[in-house]
């Protein structure tokens, strides 16, 4: 473990850290942008993935609204999902690492956004199988995706607001560290 942590001090830069922040913001709007129409199908209900738990009635009812047309936007959607759970997960490790300088918080405050990460590649999975199977959804599968949007969710929670207060220190650092520098 020692080593992992190593390498992310190494990686830990405010540069790689804003970097990924800015990859992460794009990725959300993208996202934002490709949840619109899935949206629309359903008469302005959320997808699967943004409810918080979600039953087999829930599933087939959303997926019968989309049409075949939406189930395939939902497909695609999910693609364009996995890189920003993926840059939900580095860039809160990074702003972590920068903003709390001893590795017991780094790695306490670094569970959440792993979490978040590895429950939402296991639920696209899921998803993909479950409109791959369409109408025929096994009722297990159903409820376990459920599940794990719910742990999903509550990480995906957990995550942002370490993200936010992790960025922030690392802001109120860099403008004191630039208030003491005199000008020059």
């Amino acid at each position: 473990m020692e080593s992992l942590y190593a390498l992310l001090k190494r990686w830990a830069t405010p540069r790689n850290a804003f970097i990924a922040l800015a990859l992460l913001l794009m990725s959300m709007t993208l996202l934002s942008l490709a949840d619109r129409p899935l949206a629309a199908l359903a008469g302005g209900e959320p997808k699967l993935d943004l409810r918080f738990g979600y039953s087999l009635d829930t599933i087939r009812t959303l997926f019968a609204a989309y049409g075949e047309h939406g189930r395939q936007l939902y497909a695609w959607n999910l693609v364009i999902d996995t890189p920003f759970l993926i840059l939900v997960a580095v860039t809160t490790v990074l702003f972590v690492a920068l903003a709390f300088e001893h590795q017991p918080w780094n790695l306490l405050l670094s569970v959440a956004p792993l979490v978040f990460m590895l429950t939402d590649l296991i639920e696209n999975a899921f998803f993909f199988r479950i409109l791959a199977t369409y109408p025929d959804i096994n009722p297990g599968l159903a409820a376990l995706s459920s599940i794990l949007t719910q742990v999903k969710r509550t990480a995906w929670y957990i995550s942002a607001v370490t993200l936010i207060a992790s960025l922030l220190i690392v802001a109120v650092r860099a403008g004191r560290k630039r208030l003491s520098c005199p000008a020059g």
